[in-house]
């Protein structure tokens, strides 16, 4: 059930990254073909403000949510409660950064190697436990 829950939460935060990614850049071809200098620039500040100020809001709320979830429930559930809602507190920072691509990159490294480690985990669990059944 806590699985399913975190899966849920992950998947409406890539949701709504996604969505607010896409909306983008056609805002911005849109205000180009106006031509409207001084007020396409403001506007483009406020919405970057707002979608930021959005997941910035998700983050705090996720973050929340684990903190109790953390001292009431389940100790595990609530610090990955807490992992999303900084994940999802720092989107708009990183997709709006020049390092995206490294950062990603790096975040898929990462997820490949700890992948690796619990493959080999398993492994040399299953190696220890025959062992035990031999002797």
């Amino acid at each position: 059930m806590r699985i399913a829950m975190l899966s849920l939460l992950l998947l409406i935060g890539v949701v709504g990254c996604v969505a607010s990614v896409d909306k983008c850049p056609s805002i911005i071809e849109d205000l180009n073909e106006l031509d409207l200098s001084d007020s396409a620039t403001e506007a483009l500040a406020i919405g970057a403000t707002n979608g930021t100020s959005a997941f910035t809001y998700v983050g705090l709320g996720l973050f929340t949510i684990g903190a109790f979830v953390f001292a009431t429930v389940s100790r595990n559930s609530g610090l990955k409660l807490i992992a999303c809602g900084a994940v999802a507190g720092a989107v708009p920072f990183v997709v709006q950064s020049a390092y995206f691509s490294i950062i990603v990159s790096g975040a898929l490294l990462i997820a490949l190697l700890i992948a690796l480690y619990h493959l080999w985990w398993k492994v040399k669990q299953s190696e220890n436990a025959e062992e035990e059944t031999k002797s």
